[in-house]
């Protein structure tokens, strides 16, 4: 099959998927496969095409997506049935699958061993949801991201990817938030290179604790003495 150039091309394959899912998780709520908001890969369309360089932990619908629109993808996932069933319905539908490529190990032993496989231009973090599990992904594989490449979180409804958002990445004006709903979003990075660095290049930074504070201070600050304060939101 000939692969899409185009936003249509790409939109018309997924809705192919949607009448004709693959079965990659079939405990999922629908026999299928879990997915996230048609939003989102609707906005994947429109970011990705033959070539693109892409990472994705789990494996699901966007795996077949990126695959079938011709993109130089990893998908991080443990799982062999898992890719076997991804594998397989491609090859039903004759999609080609020599750019696409799977890793079975735990996303914390694999990311950092393809930390020097080049740079990415998008990475959808859908793996591990709980605690560090996003974080490690975003460090490890966001870390890849040319400038202007995109990292892209679902399921920003649960705690562990919540609270990373909302006390590090929505702070970090090296991040620009460019789309998204209440079950997934997208980030634009302005900068390149390795994600590691000296606190001091964090200044804003804040913990659990100054987020609950704030929260408090903006519904009833007015009301409480300013040495509470201090203690609800440390300067």
């Amino acid at each position: 099959m000939a692969r899409p150039n185009g936003i249509t091309e790409r939109l018309a394959i997924l809705e192919q998927l949607t009448a004709d899912p693959p079965v990659v998780h079939p405990g999922a709520p629908n026999g299928s496969a879990w997915r996230t908001s048609r939003s989102c890969y609707e906005f994947l369309a429109q970011e990705v095409g033959p070539g693109s360089r892409t990472l994705e932990t789990g494996a699901g619908w966007s795996t077949v997506l990126f695959c079938a629109w011709g993109c130089r993808h990893t998908a991080v996932v443990p799982d062999r049935g898992e890719a076997d069933a991804i594998t397989s319905y491609l090859d039903d539908h004759a999609f080609p699958t020599e750019s696409l490529t799977f890793d079975l190990r735990p996303s914390e032993e694999a990311l950092p061993a393809l930390a020097s496989e080049g740079h990415l231009d998008l990475m959808l973090i859908d793996g591990a949801h709980s605690f560090p599990a996003p974080v490690i992904d975003w460090f490890y594989g966001a870390g890849r991201l040319v400038r202007g490449g995109i990292a892209v979180f679902d399921d920003v409804n649960l705690p562990a990817v919540s609270s990373f958002l909302d006390s590090y990445l929505n702070r970090d004006d090296r991040w620009k938030r460019i789309a998204g709903t209440r079950k997934w979003c997208a980030y634009r990075r302005l900068s390149e290179g390795s994600l590691a660095e000296h606190e001091s290049s964090q200044a804003f930074f804040v913990g659990p604790r100054s987020l609950v504070g704030q929260r408090v201070l903006g519904r009833v600050g007015s009301f409480i003495p300013q040495r509470v304060r201090e203690v609800i939101l440390p300067q």
